[in-house]
This record gives structure tokens, C-alpha cells and sequence, in this order.
């Protein structure tokens, strides 16, 4: 187990990390199936410079809460990917009407705005595993849709 401190909060407490076989195991996953996660953009694992993956708890609950969606609610990657998708970045950071012209965020809303390289909002030295919209996209269905109502995307019942 290796351990990290966040490199963009000098106050921040150093968390618990997992080699991509630790945090598998401690899923009942494949490692392979963690690394197809990150593929499809719906999960963002810690690297080394070399490229050594590693998994935080808030990722392996990232991860459990995505096994939910798929085994027990009927979702597949591309369902849950277009689900984070639905998280308006835009709305939540205050973007201008100007910003969000140019924005491929707000232009695409099929992959979440951490998958596109280049954003206007985020700054260049912003990581994407820290922000409040990836941060949010953890929850499960129903603390998304309370989310999505609490910012006025979602009309409540």
C-alpha cells in the first residue's frame, strides 16, 4: 500500500493507495477490467511517472457504486458514462454564456468533462481526480439525481 498527499491542497491528509492488483482484489475484479474503467473515461486512477496505477478508497467506492448501476440497476459503461456526462460542469462552475460557446464540454454532452483534454474552465495545473464535478459523479443514481435537482437540471417528482 503506497501513500499520497494531494498535491494542489497543502492542508490535505495523506490517503491510503492500492497497486491496480490490490485495489482488483479487494473488488473481486480483474485488473484488466480496472484498466477498461479508465479507458471508457469513467474512472481516473492515480499514476506514477512510469505509469503505475494506483487506487484510492474513494475509488474503489467510485468503483462499487458503478458495479451497483451495472449488476443491479441494468447499466452498461456507455450508460454510465453518458450518466457523469449529465453533470452540467458549466452550470455548477458559473461558466459565461461566451465561455461556454467555445467549450467542448458544453458542445458534446456524451462524455464527461473530465475526458476532453483541453477546457476552458479548468486551469493547466487543475487535476481532474480533485474537482468537484468528478468528486460528485461518485455518488450513486439516486444521490446523483438529488444532486441534479438540488442545481435545478432535474425538475423533483
Amino acid at each position: 500500500m503506497k501513500k499520497a498527499k494531494n498535491k494542489h491542497d497543502t492542508n490535505s491528509v495523506v490517503e491510503k493507495l492500492y497497486s491496480i492488483g490490490q485495489a482488483s482484489r479487494k473488488l473481486h475484479l480483474s485488473s484488466p477490467t480496472l484498466r477498461m474503467y479508465e479507458h471508457h473515461g469513467v474512472l481516473i486512477p492515480y499514476k506514477t511517472k512510469s505509469g503505475r496505477r494506483y487506487y484510492s478508497d474513494a475509488d474503489i467506492e467510485r468503483v462499487q457504486c458503478m458495479r451497483h448501476m451495472i449488476k443491479d440497476v441494468g447499466l452498461n459503461l456507455e450508460g454510465i458514462r453518458r450518466l457523469f456526462a449529465l453533470l452540467p460542469c458549466w452550470e455548477i462552475k458559473q461558466c459565461s454564456k461566451k465561455e461556454r460557446e467555445h467549450c467542448p464540454v458544453y458542445l458534446d454532452s456524451s462524455k464527461p468533462c473530465w475526458t476532453f483534454k483541453r477546457v476552458t474552465c479548468r486551469k493547466d495545473s487543475m487535476d481532474c481526480k480533485t474537482c468537484e464535478i468528478y468528486l460528485m459523479s461518485s455518488t450513486c443514481t439516486d444521490r446523483l439525481k438529488t444532486i441534479l435537482r438540488g442545481i435545478g437540471y432535474l425538475q423533483a417528482e
